[in-house]
């Protein structure tokens, strides 16, 4: 193992010297690069401040989408809930018009012919007339009730009255004959006579036997005896 001498010593001093004049002369450059890092670290700070306030809206128009999102799968949602429908509403009025068309096509005729009828009783009726139809309409079953019950009988009846007109002229013959017989009255009997004149010009039937009166609510057993048929007129009877 080698000594070091006086020699290695001096050059060691010497290397020692110059690390140290090389270190002083490092100083100034490393102030000098100090100086010049605060500013970068300050850009750095503020970049840093601007990257939070960008990931702070980030994450808001994060949330804001997210909220867009779910508002427009409800939109869909609804979308397709009102395609269906409409999807059944264009079924239902497919066969609606399935339906339709024939009659269309079968009465077609008829309304055109009858447009032009409509056409003129809508320029020509009034509400005052139309209000009149509508209370005659109301009071039909009225009507019907009171000719069923009341007006038909008594035209049943009128053929009844024949042998009551032969019976009342008989009468006035004898009452013709009494008036001859007093004496002054005999130009009352020839005015009796010339009407009774005028009213043989009618055609009575002697004998006749007036025509029964029509049943309007036969029974079961009328029904029956006739099988649901009405009973055959007279030819008789006129």
């Amino acid at each position: 193992m080698r000594i070091p001498g006086p020699g290695d010593l001096v050059r060691l001093t010497g290397q020692a010297y110059q690390a140290v004049e090389q270190a002083v002369g490092l100083v100034p450059r490393v102030i000098a690069l100090v100086g010049r890092i605060e500013p970068v670290v300050d850009q750095i700070e503020a970049l840093v401040a601007k990257a939070d306030v960008l990931i702070t809206s980030v994450q808001a128009t994060e949330q804001r989408a997210n909220a867009l999102v779910t508002d427009v799968e409800a939109v869909q949602l609804r979308a397709h809930s009102i395609v269906d429908q409409t999807a059944g509403v264009v079924t239902q009025a497919q066969t609606l018009t399935e339906r339709v068309t024939p009659l269309l096509d079968t009465y077609q005729p008829t309304l055109e012919t009858v447009a032009p009828i409509v056409s003129r009783i809508a320029e020509t009726t009034s509400p005052d007339e139309v209000d009149a139809v509508v209370q005659l309409i109301d009071a039909l079953p009225g009507i019907v009730d009171k000719l069923d019950k009341d007006i038909l009988p008594v035209l049943d009846t009128l053929s009844t009255v024949a042998p009551d007109l032969r019976d009342l002229l008989d009468v006035s013959r004898v009452m013709n004959e009494l008036l001859g017989a007093v004496p002054g009255l005999g130009r009352v009997k020839r005015r009796v006579e010339v009407e009774q004149a005028e009213e043989d010009a009618f055609e009575y039937r002697a004998g006749e036997e007036p025509a029964s009166v029509p049943d309007r609510h036969p029974t079961d057993d009328d029904a029956a005896a006739t099988n649901g048929r009405a009973p055959a007129a007279d030819p008789a009877v006129g």
